[in-house]
């Protein structure tokens, strides 16, 4: 006999070697369901189980017959079997003392017969095999024999579960030693390109192409977070349009998958994009690319720093395993590798060619910038400018007001000097207060001067540095390629130079290189000065040149050109003053001026000579894109003069059409809608396309006298001619041919269908009185 002390233990090891089993609590196994089935046939018996004895119940893995999945252990039967080495037979359960009060006795099932034998594992009788009926039953000890036999059948497949067990476990460390294998071939060859040095672009690929070949159900994404926003990296399994979308999205708690993960640090796992609330603004976008699932960890500098995020997207619902997190934070640290490293090259870089104060670039990168400068103005037969730029009285700041304030200074005047460049213009700083500034595609002087003066304008303004009042100017130098010098050295030396020359004038000024362009310089300056007084000085004044038919029709036209009779220096050609004018946004008021003085002598030749003619009027793009000018202003002038609005017709530039945004579109269909007819001026010589002649109200083209001045009847400039004039017939705009200077250009439009001449051939620009003459004629 056991002493009560003895059977405690060996309950105890009992149960521990149930739960090493781990079948409790198992789902059901149609091994075991097919032995409880077969013994219930070969024993005639209605019900079988197999079932196991916790502490404080009877736990059914297998039930035939019946629907029970557990029972206290106080009422089991099976309880009394695993403590006998031999099967237990009860003929009737009814005459048995132990079972006659059992609930499964006296109300259903109304067990009867019991016949069980006890399940070995360990050596502990862990559970029964057994089979009961309703009835009582005899069993003689051949079927005590097969039922020892059927509770062997299931010790072997609990066994076999065991060989089971440690196979899965050394499938699952197989499993992990290939994803480990796989992740070390993955990091392996990226650190072999990290350590070759190739581009980062080329380095974020390859880790998405070599992640994504040894896990084919992953979609991966790098995004890389610069000033706060994700930028493109690599993501080659995502559509375009995707890619597009998302780059350059501002980061943000709530912002995505990768927003948040950007914002928070942290891992950012989003199960179902359709309906989870960060993704509200991108799920038919994230529809669209056929991606359902997105989990994003943060990718990480050596501080801990957010500096970019590595997304897995998949195309069904999901939800990332432990062993999925931690592959996902390696991926991560991977792609960290290379962004740290093309981080590290740009800072040194950045520290090799940038200015560290004021973030401009420095001598070595302004001399690589002006050599490239140097060979586009060669290839496009273009100039470049070199401006030395030298602050004035920059020694006074730094030793009264100290370095900290000149530094701020500047600092700040790097940021003017940007101000004033156009796009492809660069600025660097050589040192203490000299900047070089490289002025690119330089066609004329006017290129240059309106640089400069931009300059002049802008440094001499106060500067409220450290609550401190601040003043200085500028000394500028200026030399131009290929005129002045052809190698890089020679053009810094000669723009260094002149800047010495404009200190020599008394500072805040420029200077060129050469006196001839410092002439031009000069006398550009002085005659921009005159022409803010022209107007008011009555210095301005209109010639008409006629403007007539083919058809011999007494249709009275002319062009109204602007002249300028200037009281010292004689007659200035049109071609000086009026790019000067538009330059200096002085053509508005000389338009306005135009407008006034051709509708006044309109209405007095209409009241003299009693005949309707139509004074075709040059306008200015400047007229159309200045919001304090408003050009359609002058239909109200009409109304107000009682002038029919077909007495003046506006000529537009081709220019003014390439750059029309919808307020120049809207002004344009205005006049249009009021009757004043549009010509478009020196068709054929700029960018002529068809397209605007559809989208805008074009009445006239006027073929350019470049094409007229050169055409007989056997040159290209014919065959040109007519080809305009065919289009423009096709589309209903009426053609003036400009430039007829000979009897043969007049008889070979004529022939062409042309409607209107103008010309030295019809007649020259006529002063006021002539062309009054000229009215009564005709």
């Amino acid at each position: 006999m056991l002493s009560k002390k003895q059977e405690i233990a060996n309950e105890r090891e009992r149960l521990s070697a149930l739960k090493r089993l781990g079948i409790v609590n198992t789902p059901m196994e149609a091994r075991f369901d097919r032995i409880t089935e077969l013994a219930c046939r070969v024993f005639n018996c209605k019900f079988a189980f197999i079932s196991f004895v916790e502490e404080h119940r009877q736990w059914f893995k297998s039930s035939a017959n019946i629907d029970i999945t557990e029972t206290p252990k106080h009422e089991s039967v099976c309880s009394h079997a695993i403590e006998q080495q031999h099967p237990l037979v009860i003929t009737n359960m009814l005459e048995d003392e132990r079972f006659k009060n059992n609930p499964h006795v006296i109300s259903h099932p109304y067990f009867r017969f019991y016949a069980g034998v006890r399940l070995l594992f360990e050596g502990y009788a862990v559970g029964t095999l057994c089979v009961l009926d309703d009835q009582p039953k005899h069993f003689n000890g051949l079927q005590i024999e097969q039922l020892k036999g059927f509770g062997e059948l299931v010790e072997n497949e609990l066994n076999r579960k065991e060989y089971n067990d440690l196979s899965d476990q050394l499938e699952e460390y197989q499993f992990k030693l290939a994803q480990t294998q796989k992740i070390t071939r993955v990091r392996s060859a990226i650190l072999e390109k990290v350590v070759n040095a190739e581009s980062l672009h080329t380095v974020l690929h390859d880790i998405v192409y070599a992640i994504e070949a040894e896990y084919t159900e992953q979609i991966c994404s790098i995004l890389l977070l610069e000033n706060g926003k994700l930028k493109k990296g690599a993501a080659p399994s995502l559509p375009d349009f995707y890619n597009d979308a998302i780059n350059g999205i501002a980061i943000g708690e709530g912002v995505g998958s990768c927003g948040n993960t950007a914002a928070t640090n942290a891992l950012t796992i989003v199960e179902d994009i359709s309906s989870h609330p960060f993704w509200s603004a991108w799920k038919e976008l994230a529809a669209s690319a056929d991606v359902a699932a997105c989990w994003s960890q943060p990718i990480q500098g050596a501080n801990g720093d957010v500096i970019g995020t590595f997304a897995i997207y998949h195309r069904e619902k999901a939800v990332p395993t432990a062993e999925e997190r931690v592959l996902i934070k390696q991926f991560a640290h991977i792609a960290s590798i290379a962004i740290e490293r093309e981080l590290a090259n740009r800072l040194i870089w950045k520290q090799a060619n940038f200015d560290s104060l004021t973030g401009l670039p420095n001598r070595n990168l302004m001399l690589e910038h002006l050599q490239l400068a140097m060979k586009t103005a060669d290839r496009e037969n273009e100039k470049v400018a070199v401006v030395f730029l030298d602050l004035d009285n920059f020694k006074d700041v730094n030793d009264t007001l100290g370095h900290d304030v000149g530094d701020k200074l500047l600092v700040e005047c790097a940021t003017r000097i940007k101000r004033c460049l156009r796009a492809d213009d660069t600025v660097s700083r050589l040192g203490g207060d000299e900047f070089v500034i490289i002025l690119n595609g330089i066609l004329g002087l006017s290129s240059i001067e309106n640089v400069v003066q931009k300059l002049l304008g802008e440094i001499v303004k106060p500067y409220t540095l450290e609550f401190e009042r601040v003043h200085t100017s500028a000394s500028m130098g200026v030399t131009l390629y290929p005129d002045d010098a052809t190698d890089v050295k020679e053009l810094l030396k000669n723009a260094d130079q002149a800047m010495y020359g404009a200190k020599a004038q008394g500072k805040n000024s420029y200077h060129y290189f050469t006196h001839d362009m410092q002439k031009a310089a000069i006398k550009r300056i002085s005659l921009l000065n005159d022409l803010r007084y022209a107007v008011k000085n009555n210095e301005l004044f209109l010639e008409y040149q006629p403007i007539v038919c083919f058809n011999g029709t007494k249709d009275l036209k002319a062009e109204a050109l602007l002249r300028w009779q200037h009281p010292e220096k004689g007659r200035i050609a049109p071609d000086d003053f009026i790019p000067l004018a538009e330059e200096s946004g002085l053509i508005i008021e000389i338009s306005n001026w135009v407008f006034e003085e051709v509708t006044k002598r309109i209405k007095l030749w209409r009241i003299k000579h009693n005949k309707d003619i139509q004074i075709s009027i040059n306008t200015s793009p400047s007229q159309y894109f200045n919001q304090e000018s408003n050009i359609t202003e002058w239909l109200s002038l009409l109304l107000e003069k009682g002038l029919s609005a077909r007495s003046i017709l506006l000529e537009v530039t081709e220019s003014l059409l390439m750059e029309a945004d919808a307020d120049v579109s809207k002004k344009l269909f205005q006049f249009m809608q009021a009757g004043i007819e549009i010509a478009l001026d020196d068709f054929g010589t700029g960018f002529s396309s068809i397209s605007y002649l559809k989208k805008f109200p074009t009445d006239y083209i006027k073929i350019d006298k470049s094409f007229v001045n050169s055409m007989t009847d056997v040159s290209n400039d014919k065959v040109l001619c007519e080809a305009i004039i065919v289009m423009a017939k096709k589309l209903g705009i009426r053609v003036v041919a400009e430039g007829v200077e000979t009897q043969e250009q007049f008889d070979i439009l004529s022939s062409m269908g042309c409607d209107y001449a103008q010309g030295y051939f019809i007649a020259k620009p006529m002063e006021i009185s002539v062309f009054e003459a000229y009215l009564e004629e005709n």
